[in-house]
């Protein structure tokens, strides 16, 4: 496993870990941190403190800048924002010959119909990973259990404060509560019904703590759609999948407020001569309330003093089937460690996202030693990983699997 490796957008709330994780597992000769933010992206480096690790300024506005970056290259991992997505898979077809993995989750049709594209230029690339590829991996092993499947049901609590933000995740939270936004979707009967609105498909959950029993609803993630792809969700003939979520009780609050307001429909004011949208004014002031809480690094037990409990984010899932004629669910969490920086000075927020960034680290590494072997532009689902092998990496950085199991375990092993 060697090689140059570039880490687009490297300093990031979710990328950061994915360099440190590289950095502590991966015989990679070289990993550049890329980013335009130089201030963080050097601090990173200076942490980690190993001459494998650079840094590399980035104009992620230009593909021609990206595959500048790119020359050279064995690797890439993309965790710049997915309006950059395109100047990405240009810049990656451009160098050719290289192997990676994509953070982005949106346009799946319009980065898949390049799957060919890419497979000509010898590129392989792992769309839409991070905190997916745990999911699906959760989704998996819970099929696993049955000989038939009824209902596959996936989980995200995500447990921060409201200032404990970025602005990606400012933005991706308020998109999940859009009610425009038709990709609030189910899977049932071999059909995707989508346009669920927010807040609705309410379903009673418990997490570990400290999040605990929740009601949760509809997000618009894309287990519904991707899922059914999976072969093993073929082989049980799963019926129906939905995902579901829940943010700490301020995030609901500022969201359900925005509805109430009728924020995401309403015109813009005019303010002291000029208009302002107050969607956009209110999405501001949190990411500007993120941006000075995630200013400082600090050391782990400074990130979150107010709280008794781990800003995290806790992925489950829960599968309800029948192996030789029992019926009986299958219920998995999966827990991200706390401080996965070995207790060096950090920002809260890149903690929070190792449950992002360690995922695209393994599935990179998974790619190098050919473990998975695709071609083009694929999604966890269809890339041939193993499940039970991906948790087994995870568990050895920290992060726990745990599972509640009603009858069968395949009913006990058919007896």
């Amino acid at each position: 496993m060697s090689g140059k490796t570039v880490v687009l957008g490297g300093s990031g709330a979710m990328t950061s870990a994915c360099v440190y994780d590289l950095y502590q597992t991966s015989d990679f000769d070289e990993i550049v941190v890329a980013d335009a933010d130089e201030k963080n992206a050097r601090r990173l480096v200076e942490l980690i403190d190993d001459d494998r690790a650079t840094f590399e300024p980035v104009d992620a506005t230009s593909a021609d800048d990206i595959a500048r970056v790119l020359d050279d290259a064995a690797y890439v991992v993309n965790g710049l924002p997915y309006q950059f997505e395109e100047n990405v898979l240009d810049a990656i077809v451009e160098v050719g010959d290289l192997t990676g993995v994509d953070l982005n989750a949106f346009d799946f049709d319009a980065v898949l119909s390049r799957s060919d594209e890419f497979a000509e230029a010898g590129c392989s690339l792992w769309f839409a990973n991070g905190g997916l590829v745990s999911t699906i991996a959760l989704g998996m092993v819970g099929c696993d259990e049955f000989d038939d499947v009824d209902d596959v049901n996936f989980y995200w609590g995500m447990w921060r404060l409201l200032s404990q933000t970025t602005a990606g995740l400012t933005d991706t939270v308020t998109y999940e509560h859009d009610p425009n936004v038709d990709e609030r979707a189910r899977w049932e009967d071999g059909e995707v019904i989508n346009d669920l609105p927010p807040f609705s498909q309410e379903r009673t959950f418990e997490f570990p703590a400290p999040i605990g029993e929740q009601e949760t609803y509809v997000i618009s993630h894309p287990e519904p759609i991707t899922f059914p792809k999976a072969p093993i969700a073929q082989e049980t003939n799963v019926d129906r999948i939905i995902t579901r979520g829940i943010w700490h009780e301020e995030w609901a609050e500022y969201e359900r407020t925005l509805h109430a307001m009728d924020a995401f429909d309403a015109d813009p004011l005019e303010v002291e001569g000029g208009t302002v949208d107050p969607l956009e004014v209110a999405q501001s002031q949190v990411k500007r309330a993120g941006r000075q809480r995630d200013a400082e690094w600090k050391a782990p037990e400074e990130l979150s003093s107010e709280t008794e409990w781990t800003p995290q984010t806790i992925l489950s899932s829960e599968v309800t089937g029948t192996a030789a004629g029992e019926a009986g669910t299958a219920v998995y969490h999966f827990e991200q460690p706390f401080p996965f920086f070995d207790g060096n000075e950090i920002s809260m927020m890149r903690e929070y996202g190792c449950y992002v960034g360690v995922p695209l680290s393994v599935t990179l590494q998974l790619m190098a030693e050919g473990s998975v072997d695709k071609d083009g532009i694929f999604v966890t689902e269809t890339s041939g990983m193993d499940a039970e092998r991906y948790f087994e990496m995870m568990e050895a950085r920290g992060f726990e699997l745990t599972e509640e199991q009603t009858p069968p375990k395949q009913a006990a092993t058919s007896a």
